[in-house]
């Protein structure tokens, strides 16, 4: 009953009400997938964005910041004070009463720099959330790409260790006749020994890297994911010229970064103008035990003869220059991060293109052993050692290409490619 009869106060009053938020003992399962087709780049990233746990939990900081923002811009409730002193003795002819009303006003002389602070808060939250959204998204295009990289790395494998297989057969045919020696047998074994061992480590490297993906999208860990092979074009240098010379207006983490100077930039604004606060505004009143009543106003203020708030100040000057110290690092690793990520994909445009026609030179030469052992003029030795050397120069060329479609996608989250815009903190 007492509860009920708390809970209708409440309400009148308006006040808020406590509801109980029990934490879960297990895990929230995330919806399966809707869809069966092999899932695009751009689609996978936007899934990633939407369902990855780390990034459900972020979101709720901006809760945090919304609330900061409501508080710096709520003035404080006035104070009431009453007092009463019976009359127990002497020449007077009644009690005495006395109250007062007060209101502080000093959240009134810093309100604009607590509200633009709090409001820089808000904004470095957001831009913070959508640079960490980013960021998943773009892991997950590069998850992609390197388990498309996988699949082809493992076709390669297995069509070694498949033909290494069928040539092993042969070898211990011909070597039980008496054709061949056991060392070519031995030569044809230790390579298909070598090349299943690369095909478990292969193996081992994609179901991580499905792990990792099946992770951000909050799906059961050992879930394949069909994807559509991924078409990932260079960037023009023009684009990442002007990308590079525009980052600290478009990238979220400098805008939070900008932002977090911004909020700091008022704080130290407050902290100038709270020299002489507290102040506090107000009226009092009373009658005596004589009858005499009296009103008038009052105000109590700070003087600022020893401390006028140097400690804050200098606090709010240090965070300042630290902060401004950090943006300044953090824009010039992000443009020589670009810079550098240019160059390696220079690098890798070059080393891919030359690992292309090497693979399709080893493959030639391999398919001309095929036929040459199979006529005589090649030994066993010399056939398994142009089978691994073309699988290897085939699967050199595989990896670069992933690497090189991972630089890309690098280069294009660092340069926020797509991003969409933010408005960036004004210039004081």
């Amino acid at each position: 009953m007492k509860r009920m009869i708390w809970l209708a106060l409440a309400g009148l009053s308006g006040c808020a009400a406590y509801h109980a938020a029990p934490l879960p003992d297990i895990a929230p399962v995330a919806a399966p997938l809707s869809t069966t087709r092999p899932l695009t780049l751009m689609y996978v990233a936007g899934l990633a964005a939407q369902r990855d746990p780390d990034l459900v939990a972020a979101r709720a900081q901006s809760g945090i910041a919304q609330a900061e923002l409501l508080a710096a811009g709520t003035p404080p409730n006035p104070s009431l004070s009453v007092g009463f002193a019976a009359l127990l003795g002497g020449p007077a002819s009644m009690s005495a009463i006395a109250g007062s009303l007060v209101e502080d006003v000093s959240p009134l002389i810093t309100r604009s720099a607590d509200e633009s602070a709090a409001r820089a808060r808000l904004q470095q939250v957001n831009a913070g959330i959508l640079w960490q959204e980013w960021q998943v998204a773009a892991r997950a295009e590069q998850l992609c790409v390197a388990l498309t990289g996988d699949d082809a790395q493992l076709a390669s494998l297995r069509t070694d260790v498949q033909a290494l297989t069928a040539l092993a057969e042969k070898v211990r045919a011909q070597t039980a006749a008496g054709h061949l020696t056991q060392q070519d047998a031995s030569t044809a074994e230790t390579a298909l020994a070598k090349l299943q061992a690369a095909l478990d480590a292969g193996e081992q490297a994609q179901a991580q890297d499905q792990s990792q993906l099946d992770a951000l999208l909050a799906l059961p860990p050992g879930t394949a994911v069909a994807l559509v092979p991924p078409d990932v074009t260079a960037i023009p240098g023009t684009k990442v010229n002007q990308a590079i010379a525009t980052l600290a207006m478009r990238r979220p983490d400098l805008l939070a970064l900008r932002f977090g100077y911004t909020q700091a930039d008022e704080k130290l604004r407050a902290a100038i103008a709270s020299q002489f606060l507290p102040i506090s505004l107000g009226t009092q009143g009373g009658r005596d035990t004589s009858g005499v009543i009296t009103a008038g106003p009052l105000v109590t203020l700070s003087l600022p003869l020893f401390n006028r708030n140097q400690p804050a100040i200098k606090t709010a000057e240090a965070t300042r220059a630290a902060l401004r110290a950090e943006y300044e690092a953090s824009l010039a690793d992000a443009q020589n991060g670009a810079e550098a990520l240019r160059h390696t994909i220079t690098l890798l445009q070059a080393q891919s293109a030359q690992a292309d026609q090497a693979a399709a030179q080893a493959a030639t030469i391999a398919a001309d052993a095929r036929k040459a052992f199979s006529s005589g003029g090649l030994d066993a030795r010399g056939e398994t050692d142009l089978i691994i050397a073309a699988g290897e120069r085939q699967r050199d060329a595989l990896q670069l290409h992933t690497a090189l479609q991972t630089a890309e996608l690098s280069l294009a989250a660092l340069l926020g490619f797509g991003l969409p815009p933010m408005a960036p903190p004004k210039q004081n």
